[in-house]
């Protein structure tokens, strides 16, 4: 069976769902971590005096 533009085009929808269901996914587990989780920590601060 040969390639057909729908075909192609039902894969490119399914690829777009996807992508929207990982943005989701990522969106929601970002939301889960605690706030501050990112901040550095001190002994790795450097402003030039020692």
């Amino acid at each position: 069976m040969g390639d057909t533009k729908r075909g192609r085009e039902r894969k490119g929808m399914g690829k777009r769902q996807q992508r929207r269901e990982r943005e989701v996914y990522r969106a929601l587990r970002a939301d889960d971590e605690p706030p501050g989780s990112f901040a550095p920590d001190e002994a790795e601060i450097s402003i030039g005096s020692d």
